[in-house]
């Protein structure tokens, strides 16, 4: 039987690379493999599936298994992955460049330093894999040989998106208002003071019955209470709504967003990959994103990309995009078509065939 170990820097409900780990742990046992999950640390909900670094130890003289490193930051756990003998196959979720993150945190901007400066010293492996091909370009810059290297996507759960919702809070969002959504952390590489300026002038100049919802978790208390000065010198209170606090909300409370979202809006500078993008694409939200990093390779023609933060024009877009239905229509055909690239099943046809290379 072959046998796969997955290393992760932490486990966390609701979390993007937390959701790969254990969708990879679910495919593989699924095929009848041995599968086993590794993490530096974990919080409630995870804990059942991390076994602990020191189990991992004693296979890591075993040349037929299979050793799958996701890295995302900067964790002493990398020298698991440099001293084992496994084959060896890294899973780069992109580290976020310190300085977007340095006048907010120091120490987290460092741990991000670190990662990047880390990364060639990694590239001595059988197989390198992106969840993007903005990703897997980076491990090329960072000496990886691209004959070793591919793109494996995030996998795309449909089902949980399309569980039950909040069926009050759905009701109270749907009062006539056009519901602009961001989905995501609040983290100053995505820039939401660019999307709070963006949603000042369309909720001033554009449409006064607009409400600005920033749903995602709070990152740092001095970024979060930035945001709320800036909401506040817009005069703004009561029509940016930020309600995930340091906890996220429920998968019920995000669907009910999403569903009553007239439109998804990000800012963003830097993203690995972007999730909420193709959360938007299933529930038929057009998309307004800003062209960079990897968000014009996750997004595709499914949605409208900026460069430069235009705010007149960027505001009269959102209008459109928000009221015009058959644009809205058209944008959901390629949302739809878009989708199907991300389809569960050709993701794990993916991982099938780069894991039974690997074997050959």
């Amino acid at each position: 039987m072959t046998r796969v170990h997955q290393i992760c820097a932490r486990l966390q409900f609701g979390d993007a690379v937390t959701n790969q780990v254990l969708r990879i742990h679910e495919v593989l046992r699924s095929w009848g493999w041995e599968s086993h999950v590794y993490a530096t640390s974990n919080d409630a909900a995870t804990s059942s599936f991390n076994e602990g670094l020191k189990a991992y130890r004693r296979f890591m003289g075993c040349k037929e298994d299979i050793l799958l490193f996701h890295y995302s930051v900067y964790d002493e756990n990398h020298r698991l992955y440099l001293g084992t003998r496994n084959r060896r196959v890294l899973i780069y979720h992109n580290i976020t460049p310190p300085e977007l993150l340095t006048s907010f945190d120091a120490r987290l901007a460092d741990f991000c330093r670190r990662g990047r400066e880390l990364l060639p010293k990694l590239a001595r492996c059988d197989l390198a894999l992106g969840d993007s091909e903005y990703n897997r370009r980076e491990l090329l810059e960072a000496g990886f040989r691209e004959e070793k290297t591919g793109v494996l996507p995030i996998f795309l759960d449909l089902g949980r998106l399309g569980g039950e919702y909040n069926a009050r809070l759905r009701e109270e969002l749907e009062d006539g208002r056009v519901n602009v959504l961001f989905v995501g952390r609040l983290v100053p590489n995505k820039r939401v003071e660019d999307l709070i300026d963006l949603f000042a002038f369309y909720h001033h100049y554009v449409n006064v019955l607009s409400r600005l919802l920033l749903v995602g978790t709070s990152w740092s208390l001095d970024y979060t209470e930035e945001l709320a000065r800036k909401v506040r010198s817009y005069g703004l209170q009561g029509r940016v709504s930020i309600p995930g606090g340091s906890q996220g909300v429920s998968e019920e409370d995000l669907r009910a967003y999403y569903r009553a979202a007239h439109l998804f809006v990000t800012c963003s500078v830097h993203e690995g990959f972007c999730v909420p993008l193709l959360e938007s694409m299933f529930f038929r939200v057009p998309i307004l994103a800003r062209r960079a990093a990897a968000i014009p390779h996750t997004l595709g023609d499914a949605g409208v990309t900026f460069d430069g933060l235009d705010i007149p024009l960027l505001a009269e877009v959102m209008e459109e995009m928000a009221s015009n239905r058959r644009l809205r229509e058209a944008l959901a055909l390629r949302m739809e078509r878009r989708l199907r690239e991300f389809d569960a099943a050709r993701t794990e046809e993916k991982l099938r065939n780069y894991l039974q290379a690997l074997i050959a």
